[in-house]
């Protein structure tokens, strides 16, 4: 089991989008350990982040298919990495970083696709059907 922390600094999330979320932290609670923290700026973030994995996800970071997205959990996991931290929408020197798209995505939407792409991960991991 590993602990994700997502970071992010959109603080109010139109209703739209709270529905999709909650139902992704929901379904991912099987998985690991999830919580998700808003920050104004990123000199609050190395308290929370500071025994974590840290991975920015953002337009230029590295493309992975949703198949190497959860081996990669996988490695960070059985290699000593059981925490993980995913910040979105904010500029942070982290360990790695990894895209979800190379078009601007609003941060909610980032949020919700995020919160899918791990939860698609999981499945995978566990051998479990998932939609392509």
């Amino acid at each position: 089991m590993i602990s994700i922390l997502i970071v992010s600094k959109k603080k109010d999330i139109p209703d739209y989008y709270v529905g999709a979320i909650k139902e992704y932290t929901k379904r991912l609670t099987r998985y690991c350990n999830l919580t998700m923290e808003t920050i104004d700026s990123a000199d609050e973030l190395e308290p929370l982040v500071s025994s974590f994995h840290t991975i920015r996800v953002h337009t230029k970071g590295q493309a992975l298919d949703s198949v190497s997205f959860s081996e990669q959990l996988q490695n960070l996991s059985t290699g000593g990495h059981s925490k993980i931290a995913l910040i979105l929408n904010m500029n942070y020197d982290a360990d790695q970083s990894l895209s979800l798209s190379t078009l601007n995505l609003s941060p909610e939407l980032s949020l919700v696709c995020m919160l899918e792409q791990i939860y698609r991960a999981f499945r995978i991991w566990y051998g479990e059907p998932y939609h392509k």
